[in-house]
């Protein structure tokens, strides 16, 4: 059976599928037993469903924008099916009828309305039966670990789910997944970040994959055109040479993949990594890259039962740097906020949480979070060189009352005595045009291309219907670009262009023509990045940005750098 969807994350693979199906884990959670009487296990239904439905709402606002609006509605139906009455006193009649724990009563009532759906010829009856095995499945998670299904084994297998949150991607990878098949994923959430920086094939678009899908066959995954080839038979002989031929050429690493990124004119250029997870860190030393250049530790928190410890965290990042060796490490810290939220998180959901609380305006209303953090790269830092760099820094009040409390957590009077240079995203508007006025106060600079469009623009960077708004050639952001890294030339202060827009094939010519010398870039995108650097000429580029700064329309840009360089304006 082939199977067609949307390349999320490129690459090939062959396992057995593991379908993620809430039908073993309703039996499983039968036999649980109950931690107290009646009254403990109805007070845990409680917090079992208040997590659910927490865990729901940020699901909600993480795809909003990100996919159709009724791919986002079967998250909010299933928020209404958490909050029904009629299922919830049927479990809470089974606790104190029954004497059973709150998972049991679970199992129970949803494995039985699940089959009398199932069975129902209305087919809009079977489709709510899916609905229900998959808020029975979220609801015993949320409940105990008894009920969880987290530790069965996924290593070399391809995982089957209608969809993927960051947490479980995370988890998947640690125990070696090749390859993810899903109903829903937005091309830019971090779910698809996530799999593209730890180089997992994903696609997506596949309908009801959980349950057209069988678990422990034979299967091929073909990411970057977004094929799956499911149980094949002797008929599909050809069609499995072909995976198989893809999967043996991706096992051959570039001739050219160690080479340093030097322009054809002998100005080298420094490309660094981002991470998200400590196993993204070997991708360093695989490719002598020049280190790591934003490692977002937020997604370190969102596989866990709770927050980390400085001693945990330490742990972490000494790991991380042990990877980069004696190569650059630049460590954000957290970004929570946002979409970007572990369970547990006792942190508001804003109305727009692009521009509620998150980044270092959150870590200074949490002290507890910045703390650990503060204390776990100090000590780091007192063993080997190291970078820490504020995220969502948006005025020179904020930056002064930052360096307070990591002064104070690091156990030093004075910014100069800090063990670790300090650095800053530069992601706001505002902190771009106070460029000037931050420099005298910060060790480098970090650029973050997407979040500084959105809000330059206003445009929603996960919000596709208005995704030609979220526009990197407009003059807008060239000049205040131009502006930031005159201005750190000027200063001596080195600056890197990270995320996922750091590695877009139609910037990088136009981003070394405006004086970027320093990109960092996913896993995924740094040896394309490295191989076009390669092939381009500063001396060559060096009217171009000249040029495109005078120009006062994207589409001008767009078209004149494509003419430049022999492009179709559709491959821009």
């Amino acid at each position: 059976m082939l199977l067609l969807g949307k390349p999320v994350s490129p690459g090939v693979a062959q396992g057995l599928t593991h379908v993620v199906d809430g039908r073993p884990l309703l039996t499983a959670a039968v036999s649980i037993a109950p931690l107290g009487n009646a009254d403990v296990e109805l007070q845990r239904l409680r917090d079992g469903l208040d997590l659910a439905l927490a865990q729901l709402e940020r699901v909600q606002r993480q795809l909003y924008g990100q996919l159709d609006p009724d791919d986002v509605a079967i998250f909010s139906s299933h928020g209404s099916l958490l909050r029904d009455r009629h299922l919830i006193q049927r479990i809470e009649q089974r606790i104190r009828d029954g004497g059973v724990s709150a998972e049991a009563a679970v199992g129970h009532v949803v494995g039985e309305l699940y089959q009398q759906f199932l069975s129902n010829p209305v087919s809009l009856l079977q489709d709510k039966a899916h609905d229900l095995l998959d808020i029975g499945r979220r609801l015993l998670q949320c409940l105990s670990s008894g009920g969880r299904s987290e530790d069965e084994p996924v290593a070399r297998k391809i995982v089957v789910a209608n969809s993927v949150t960051p947490s479980e991607l995370v988890r998947f990878a640690r125990q070696g997944v090749v390859g993810i098949v899903t109903e829903t994923c937005g091309h830019k959430s971090h779910t698809a970040i996530l799999a593209r920086g730890l180089g997992i094939p994903l696609i997506t678009g596949i309908h009801s994959p959980a349950e057209s899908i069988p678990d422990g066959v034979a299967s091929y995954i073909d990411a970057a055109q977004g094929r799956v080839l499911v149980a094949p038979t002797s008929a599909d002989h050809s069609l499995v040479d072909q995976f198989l031929a893809e999967i043996e050429r991706s096992k051959q690493p570039p001739s050219d993949q160690v080479d340093a990124p030097v322009t054809r004119d002998g100005v080298r250029i420094q490309v660094l990594l981002n991470i998200s997870d400590p196993s993204e860190a070997r991708g360093v030393r695989d490719w002598q890259t020049d280190g790591v250049g934003l490692f977002r530790t937020e997604f370190l928190y969102i596989d866990r039962p709770g927050w980390l410890t400085p001693d945990e965290s330490y742990v972490i990042y000494k790991q991380v740097g042990e990877q980069v060796g004696d190569r650059e490490l630049h460590v954000r810290l957290t970004d929570f906020g946002a979409e970007k939220c572990p369970a547990y998180a006792d942190i508001p959901i804003s109305r727009n949480p692009s521009l509620g609380l998150r980044g270092i305006r959150l870590l200074l209303q949490r002290p507890d979070i910045l703390q650990a953090q503060v204390v776990a790269l100090t000590r780091l830092a007192r063993e080997r060189p190291l970078s820490v760099t504020l995220p969502m820094l948006d005025t020179l009040d904020t930056l002064h009352q930052a360096y307070v409390e990591i002064c104070r957590f690091a156990g030093v009077s004075s910014r100069d005595k800090l063990p670790f240079r300090l650095g800053t995203m530069i992601e706001v508007p505002s902190a771009a045009l106070m460029i000037e006025d931050i420099l005298p106060h910060v060790d480098c600079i970090s650029v973050g291309l997407n979040d500084l469009i959105q809000y330059l623009f206003a445009a929603d960077r996960d919000d596709e219907a208005i995704e030609r708004y979220h526009d990197p050639m407009q003059p807008a952001l060239l000049r205040l670009l131009r502006r930031v890294i005159d201005a750190c030339n000027a200063a001596g202060k080195p600056l890197t262009v990270c995320g996922e827009l750091a590695g877009d094939p139609s910037l990088t010519a136009l981003l070394l023509s405006l004086g970027v010398r320093r990109f960092s870039v996913s896993r995924t995108n740094y040896l394309s990045t490295v191989q076009l650097i390669r092939t381009l000429s500063c001396a060559e580029l060096d009217g171009l940005a000249t040029d495109v700064l005078r120009m006062v329309s994207g589409n001008a840009v767009r078209n004149y750098v494509a003419e430049r360089f022999g492009a179709s304006r559709e491959e821009w």
